[in-house]
């Protein structure tokens, strides 16, 4: 009887995989579990003058994070006029303006204490819990993937990982993603994090 219950299970999950089923853990999160130290049931994010070109995207990214469509989570999100006391704050640079973006880097996120110092350097992981975010998009880029770097970087935000599993929004290259918005995994996280 084992023997038949470990085979029936090991077809099963073949089975999903050979259909195109995500079979995937959790996306993966910061060391120690590094997040917003506020936490993301009031998350309110403000989008500059600079990146007004992106509101469409960024509104559509707050409201997939919101609902992803697999269960609940905690994300509620709110667009406000100040960047004064945000979660993120979203700006648009070029590579003339910002030397961390290159002819390839659509997007990065940034992240803040409360008096204003960076938690870590640019494009580097925090080590302890941060204030506020900064998500920056590259202006000299094509804006065609922009609904995706968007949802990526808020989730980078929120305190997610790359990973290399194809059906995650937080897989980091444009040429394997297969998703364009927030997956089961993403929001598992998500309630991993925050609950």
């Amino acid at each position: 009887m084992r023997k038949k219950i470990k085979r029936m299970t090991f077809m099963a999950l073949t089975l999903a995989t050979c259909v195109g089923g995500s079979i995937f853990a959790r996306t993966p999160t910061m060391p120690n579990d590094v997040r917003f130290s506020r936490g993301v049931s009031n998350c309110c994010y403000y989008i500059d003058w600079t990146a007004s070109s992106y509101q469409d995207q960024v509104v559509s990214a707050a409201n997939n994070w919101e609902d992803t469509g697999y269960g609940w989570n905690p994300i509620y999100m709110t667009a406000v006029s100040s960047n004064y006391a945000t979660h993120m704050d979203f700006y648009g640079r070029n590579t003339g303006s910002d030397s961390y973006l290159n002819s390839t880097t659509l997007g990065y996120t940034s992240f803040w204490n409360t008096d204003g110092t960076m938690t870590a350097e640019k494009g580097q992981t925090p080590t302890y819990n941060y204030f506020y975010t900064e998500i920056v998009f590259n202006t000299g880029l094509s804006d065609s993937y922009n609904y995706i770097t968007a949802k990526h970087e808020m989730g980078h935000a929120f305190g997610l990982m790359h990973t290399y599993n194809s059906y995650s929004i937080m897989c980091p290259t444009l040429n394997d993603i297969k998703v364009s918005t927030v997956q089961q995994e993403d929001n598992d996280a998500i309630n991993y994090l925050y609950n």
